[in-house]
This record gives C-alpha cells, structure tokens and sequence, in this order.
C-alpha cells in the first residue's frame, strides 16, 4: 500500500500548526516551508481541510490558518476524509461491481480486515498525539 502523498503532507502541515499552538495564523509560506512542501500544494490542501472544518483561514496581512478545534480533538480519519481518500485498501472493497469476482474472492477477506484496522488506528490516532511524538523526536537529538 502506497500512502497517498497528499496525506503525508496534508498530515505534515496540520501537526505544523497543531505544534505552534494557539498562536497566531501561519501563513502558508511559513507552513510550506518548514514542512518541504510547495506554497501551492500547501494552499490547495488547506483549502480541503478549510472545507472539511479542521482549519480556520484567516484573512488579511497577518492572516493564514489555525487549527478549528484542539489537537487532542482532530483525528487523522478527518484528514482521510477531508481529502477524499478512501481507507479501504483495494478497489473490491469499495465497489462489489469493480470485479466479478467479488463475494467469491478469499482474499477479499484479509483486505477488507485490513482496511477496518487502519480505519480504526486513524480514528484513535489524534492531531495531538503526533504533535507529542514529534516533540519526543526532537528531544532525542
């Protein structure tokens, strides 16, 4: 399985704002630069989580995003969802119709397992949780 790169990176700027706290917006730039990411693909996918209802944007010289709700209170499933990424691993799973041997396939079993699990995992994995293991990362250096 290959992790969508808009999620890395979607992920990747919400622990960059969870991290600065309650501070004032980051603008884009500052959120594309320290995270490696293009200002473009930056905005895009902050404009998905905007829509989605996990960031603010706020406008003005001073404006750029915040987080809508604490860290502890956001899972990684909202950012799945927010950029219409599907957890469910293989095309089968999502759509009966997608192969003619749906319902009859025994390794539709293991995938569909699979993709509960990582359902599951990102639904009890929080913003805040990843904002603390980074800290602990950074502590190890």
């Amino acid at each position: 399985m290959k992790l969508p790169t808009r999620v890395r990176y979607a992920v990747r700027a919400i622990v960059e704002l969870a991290e600065r706290g309650d501070q004032r917006p980051i603008s884009i730039r500052a959120i594309a630069n320290a995270q490696d990411i293009s200002p473009k693909y930056a905005k895009q996918l902050m404009n998905r989580l905007q829509r989605a209802g996990i960031v603010k944007g706020h406008a003005g010289i001073h404006g750029g995003y915040t987080l809508s709700r604490p860290p502890d209170e956001i899972n990684l499933l909202e950012i799945y969802d927010a950029l219409d990424v599907s957890v469910k691993l293989v095309p089968c799973i999502r759509s009966a119709s997608y192969c003619e041997r749906s319902g009859a396939c025994a390794a539709q079993l293991i995938w569909q397992r699979l993709s509960e699990e990582l359902a599951q995992i990102l639904r009890e994995t929080s913003v805040g949780e990843m904002v603390s293991y980074q800290r602990s990362l950074r502590g190890r250096r």
